[in-house]
């Protein structure tokens, strides 16, 4: 099956998953701080045994340590180029399913891509959801492989962050991953829909 803007005749409304709601956007937020720890400890040591790096020298104020001043600076910026490439990650894949531009969208506390006109089955909408965490990931680990020493702590922090950032791809994956094989997904942002053949 494709993606498809005409909701197939026997197929009818199973469930909504809403990550809209204030309550909701701050739960998503608190829960990606302690993945943030997680996710440095995790890509910190996947680096390292690639390449010897030191990811924690001296805890906290030593992984700290490893960036200049000036780079401590541009964190703000490459917090939102890192959000910026995340989306496009997603617009890409939705654009390769659907061939139509996807909607961009900034609202408070999250960004989003989305392709609100279409229907995607399952297994094309977890490649949208997955898409970000795992391109970014494997470019960054590739990367620090590769580039001058002083680049691998910002390459680190790119992984790191966007992994954290990925919490609500990940739930809503988790969410289609739950039901039928058959559903299509309606994406409209922050609001989910599935839907399923024969179940009113």
């Amino acid at each position: 099956m494709h993606a498809t803007m005409d909701l197939p005749p026997d197929y009818h409304h199973q469930k909504t998953l809403d990550l809209s709601k204030p309550n909701v956007v701050l739960a998503l937020n608190l829960a990606a701080i302690p993945l943030l720890f997680i996710s440095g400890w995790l890509f910190g040591h996947v680096i390292n045994f690639l390449r010897p790096f030191t990811p924690f020298p001296k805890g906290i104020i030593g992984f700290l340590s490893l960036y200049s001043v000036v780079g401590l600076l541009a964190f703000p910026l490459s917090i939102i180029l890192v959000l910026v490439l995340h989306e496009l990650i997603h617009g890409f894949f939705f654009w390769l399913f659907t061939r139509e531009r996807p909607r961009f969208a900034l609202k408070s506390g999250y960004a989003f891509a989305a392709a609100p006109n279409w229907f995607l089955p399952g297994a094309q909408y977890i490649v949208v959801g997955i898409s970000p965490i795992v391109v970014i990931s494997i470019a960054s680990i590739l990367l620090a492989w590769v580039v001058v020493s002083g680049l691998v702590p910002y390459l680190l922090f790119i992984a790191t962050f966007n992994a954290a950032g990925a919490l609500g791809d990940l739930l809503v994956v988790a969410w289609v991953l739950k039901q039928p094989k058959s559903i299509l997904v309606k994406d409209e942002g922050d609001t989910f829909s599935s839907y399923a053949p024969g179940i009113n």
